[in-house]
């Protein structure tokens, strides 16, 4: 009789257990369709996947990459996005160092599947444009591992002692300068190693153009600090500072770069 009972038990459990996995599959499939629908209703405002770039590191998942188009949001498509806004007007435009956008939720990957890759899309409005992305962020206002790209200058990155220093770069390309005016793609690793390193790795291109060379040796990453930066245990949200800076998009993913110490 108890084996019958054991049984009876097991059917029943499997069944519950494919029946949630059902819904959830649903949820999913429901939830992926009202994204798409939004996206055919406004591009300009919507997310969507896009093709994940393979990893040769070994503890690098390659899955596909979430891209958040933001160009024709307003207030209430930020909201819709899972974004936060304080300061930013459609578009998506910051004017000051108060201008911030931020995601509601967490979307910073594991550190230990080697970290996050953002790939951010912008136009420097002025000669004192500056854009911080803010990365495994926490607070009000938000903090966290920095890049700070800046017109006409040289990348920065805010150090374990919260103060912003130039990042350094490979010994064979040169360091990225924005200019004001025109549309940019920065491409930005916040790296963790299996040995347990954080690394900032950058390149001021869009991720799918990197070619092997590119994104295999040290000596070719733009931007590359290995020293100092700080924890990535504050949080898991993402966060950009717009100082007269215009974000038409960005892309969250797995990490690029090839290489680790």
């Amino acid at each position: 009789m108890f084996k019958n009972l054991l049984s009876i038990s097991l059917v029943c459990l499997t069944v519950f257990n494919c029946s949630i996995a059902k819904k959830t599959d649903e949820n999913n499939a429901s939830n992926l369709l009202a994204l798409l629908v939004a996206a055919n209703t406004n591009p300009g405002c919507s997310i969507s996947t896009t093709a994940a770039i393979k990893s040769n590191l070994t503890q690098v998942e390659s899955k596909p990459r979430t891209k958040y188009s933001i160009s024709a949001c307003d207030d209430a498509g930020f909201n819709g996005l899972g974004l936060t806004q304080n300061g930013v007007t459609k578009g998506a435009t910051g004017q000051s160092s108060s201008s911030v956008l931020y995601t509601t939720n967490d979307v910073m990957l594991t550190t230990n599947k080697g970290g996050t890759n953002i790939e951010v899309s912008f136009i420097m409005n002025s000669a004192s444009s500056t854009i911080d992305v803010i990365a495994y962020g926490t607070g009000s206002p938000l903090s966290g591992p920095t890049y700070r790209l800046i017109a006409g200058a040289q990348t920065q990155y805010k150090n374990a002692s919260d103060v912003f220093s130039n990042t350094g770069k490979g010994g064979s390309v040169s360091a990225p300068i924005p200019t004001t005016g025109t549309t940019h793609t920065f491409c930005l690793d916040f790296q963790y190693t299996m040995g347990g390193s954080r690394f900032l790795n950058g390149f001021n291109k869009p991720c799918s153009e990197l070619t092997d060379t590119e994104r295999g040796s040290m000596s070719y990453y733009p931007i590359m600090q290995m020293m100092n930066v700080p924890a990535y245990t504050g949080g898991n949200r993402l966060g950009f500072v717009l100082n007269g800076v215009t974000i038409t998009s960005f892309t969250v993913g797995s990490i690029v770069s090839n290489t680790e110490m």
